[in-house]
């Protein structure tokens, strides 16, 4: 059967940028996939059938998610990114070709935009699925060139240079009344249904990130109990200076009052923050901090409608994380403010194998990681049972205590969520409109609440997710959008690439092949 005209032209007219000849290749690929695969998933046979994310999406679109995720599916290609990235761009007449490439395909793929204004469309296009948004300003610190400029006594051309970090913490500030406003555009008032949020990054907030390593070693040093909550005090003991450096004691003074800023703009404008994980030799300065964030933000007494406003991001990989977890209950429990947390698997497990391997000390030890993915996926769960336990001891009109956010990329533990709910008398189970049966979640609890997945990946779970659970106007399934000027956050793309190997492996780059594929055949020879 011939292409038709008409989409013909809405793709070259919705793509400018892409060659002629690169979206040929790939429109026949889709052809190709999409036969190939016929008999195994016939494709849907109406509009009403077909998911949202594809239904709404451009045909320009659909085609460069094609080509990303087939790139994907190559772990060499994955594993060469950044290098391959930092080459491109190193060379003057190439930079500009490879930018143009990265800038049409993985950029607008992967990232919301070059500001938080530029992701606005994204967010409220998301909104009318029922889907909430998390931002993260993915700019990262360039300790080489922060070096260099401080070398350069802060003035060129008479102008004092502004550090990267002094930036990011600027575009913070400005994005928390942003994400107010988006949510005051939608006119609902219950703050059950205000569900942009931001994320934010620790090492991308001081001018060197070995500040958070030599105030976590200290922190280890002087800890008495396995497993307890940190807390910043230690900074401001005379006994410190004996582990940081004075410059890095002052660097930390000032991340600490930007965080303390942070935390009383987020609770005045009712945005929740999400205090991102990193490795486990900055993890002690990251906890400490975004807990003197959740003790004063979080706190019973603050008159935000929302609570928890700051959550502090757990990983499961780590074996200490369910012990952690109950330390930071009871923690929270006895200082009187609510507990925000943010559930992931984790991202750097090689990295932390080999920096456990690299040291003689830890010869015969274990590694503060599970060694097995499966082992990682059982701690998953378990952490998931019992955070959901804690928000169940919540008697209902009480004020809450505990806010969370489980991001993931895992059917199962997906699951594990919506049946949890159900089980614990949280949500129940009815049949809507079209006779399926669906999870319905009312607004005490869906405010507390919430499931992630990253933009541009695991669009298919979010929405088998967001399809079995109820939640009118009080998003529960949330994308997180990175931002930020595509030169800036080109090291971001790389190092997500290399860190969420797992997530864009074979098995889940095929089936979004598949998705895709399936809804270009639909458009292009209208086959059902």
């Amino acid at each position: 059967m011939a292409l038709r005209p008409s989409n013909f032209l809405l793709l070259r007219r919705e793509t400018p940028k892409l060659s002629r000849i690169f979206l040929t290749r790939y429109y026949r690929s889709a052809v190709a996939s999409s036969s190939a695969m016929q008999s195994q998933t016939p494709p849907s046979s109406s509009p009403q059938e077909i998911p949202d994310d594809l239904l709404l999406s451009s045909t320009g679109s659909l085609i460069r998610g094609l080509a990303v995720y087939s790139a994907l599916s190559f772990p060499t290609f994955v594993d060469a990114s950044p290098t391959l990235l930092k080459v491109t761009t190193g060379i003057p007449v190439v930079k500009q070709v490879a930018l143009s490439v990265v800038r049409n395909t993985f950029f607008k793929h992967f990232v919301g935009g070059e500001s938080f204004q530029q992701a606005i469309p994204l967010i409220e296009s998301l909104r009318q699925r029922n889907l909430a948004s998390m931002l993260e300003y993915s700019v990262e610190v360039d300790e080489e060139s922060a070096k260099e400029n401080s070398k350069q006594s802060g003035a060129i051309n008479g102008n004092k240079v502004i550090p990267q970090y002094v930036k990011n913490i600027q575009e913070i500030m400005d994005s928390i009344p942003q994400a107010s406003a988006v949510e005051d555009e939608f006119k609902l008032k219950h703050p059950s249904t205000r569900k942009t949020s931001i994320a934010i990054k620790l090492s991308a907030l001081v001018p060197s990130a070995t500040a958070l390593k030599d105030f976590s070693t200290a922190l280890l040093a002087k800890q008495s109990t396995p497993n307890d909550p940190f807390t910043t005090s230690l900074l401001y003991d005379s006994s410190i200076s004996t582990y940081i450096e004075e410059s890095h004691i002052a660097a930390l003074k000032e991340l600490h009052d930007s965080l303390t800023k942070i935390g009383e703009l987020a609770a005045q404008y009712g945005v929740r923050i999400f205090v991102d994980a990193e490795h486990t030799w900055y993890q002690p300065a990251i906890d400490a901090f975004a807990t003197d964030m959740m003790l004063s933000s979080n706190s019973f007494d603050q008159a935000s409608p929302i609570n928890p406003v700051v959550h502090l991001t757990f990983q499961a990989y780590l074996r200490s994380t369910p012990a952690r977890l109950k330390s930071a209950i009871a923690h929270a429990t006895s200082n009187k403010y609510a507990l925000g947390v943010k559930l992931v698997r984790g991202a750097y497990h090689p990295q932390e194998i080999e920096n456990h391997a690299s040291n003689p000390a830890n010869k015969g030890t274990l590694p503060p990681v599970w060694s097995e993915k499966n082992e990682t996926d059982k701690c998953y769960n378990q952490c998931v049972e019992l955070l959901l336990d804690e928000l169940a001891s919540v008697t209902q009109g009480k004020q809450p205590s505990i806010g969370l956010l489980f991001g993931t990329h895992n059917k199962e533990s997906c699951n594990t969520v919506i049946s949890g709910l159900v089980e614990r008398h949280m949500a129940t189970v009815e049949t809507n409109e079209q006779g399926k049966e669906v999870v319905r979640v009312p607004p005490s609890v869906s405010a507390q609440v919430l499931v992630g997945q990253l933009l541009g990946m695991a669009d298919e779970l979010t929405n088998y997710v967001s399809s079995r659970l109820n939640s009118p106007n009080s998003p529960i399934v949330l994308k997180c959008i990175p931002y930020g000027r595509l030169e800036d956050v080109m090291p971001y793309l790389g190092r997500r690439a290399v860190e969420n190997k797992s997530v864009l492996g074979n098995s889940n780059t095929s089936i979004e092949r598949q998705r895709i594929s399936q809804e270009l055949r639909r458009r292009f020879f209208n086959r059902a």
